[in-house]
């Protein structure tokens, strides 16, 4: 089934983030409450997306998920599909998502944790009603940076997923292909949508982080 630009976009932008947000959300924690060998470069490698140039990233992913990597064992080729998209902009989302949770980890006051031991709290209650309450507005900035990042992916998309009409062309890469095609109008209302859809969505999160201070 054929989508439109924006359509697609909404679409691997929220399954993007979500997976993102898991897995973002799981690494910062384990690596706030853990000490290893290794710890330190392996922080660097989850921060690397958020610096090096989109393409470089989308060559490591392209030639992972080629036949040379893991995508040789696969049933199926993922690349240049849907799932391509997902995993392009979950690239570009992720380093975002694990920055802001873990500075919002480290900004917890260790006294409620405390408080909470005292008063007979296991480790699962603690994490139930201490972390994530007082983690939610990271947690919820995270999601929301996550997300605008995912929309407008670009590089990496190019890189694994290509520009196929109907089926892998977002926003950012339909602006694209319609500027370099001297088509101004539909790139205009092209980023018209994604601009609209980018403020719509920092617009919700500082209403709904100001109703919860």
């Amino acid at each position: 089934m054929t989508q439109s630009p924006l359509q697609l976009t909404f679409e691997v932008g929220m399954m993007a983030t979500m997976s993102a947000f898991v897995l973002a959300f799981g690494a910062a924690y384990f690596m706030h409450h853990r000490q290893f060998k290794g710890k330190r470069l392996l922080e660097t490698m989850f921060l690397l997306p958020l610096i090096l140039p989109p393409t470089v990233i989308g060559l490591y992913a392209l030639i992972v998920l080629g036949n040379n990597g893991i995508g040789g064992f696969l049933p199926v080729s993922i690349l240049f599909t849907k799932q391509a998209n997902v995993i392009a902009s979950a690239l570009a989302a992720f380093p975002l998502i694990y920055q802001t949770i873990r500075l919002g980890l480290k900004q917890l006051d260790a006294e409620w944790y405390e408080a909470g031991r005292v008063l007979g709290g296991s480790e699962r209650q603690l994490f139930t009603y201490v972390t994530i309450p007082l983690l939610l507005p990271a947690l919820t900035s995270g999601f929301v940076l996550g997300f605008a990042r995912s929309i407008g992916e670009f590089g990496i998309t190019m890189m694994i997923a290509g520009n196929i009409p109907g089926e892998t062309m977002t926003l950012a890469t339909a602006i694209y292909m319609a500027t370099i095609n001297g088509d101004m109008t539909q790139a205009l209302v092209w980023s018209g949508w994604l601009v609209g859809l980018a403020f719509l969505v920092l617009w919700l999160s500082e209403r709904y982080g100001k109703r919860q201070y």
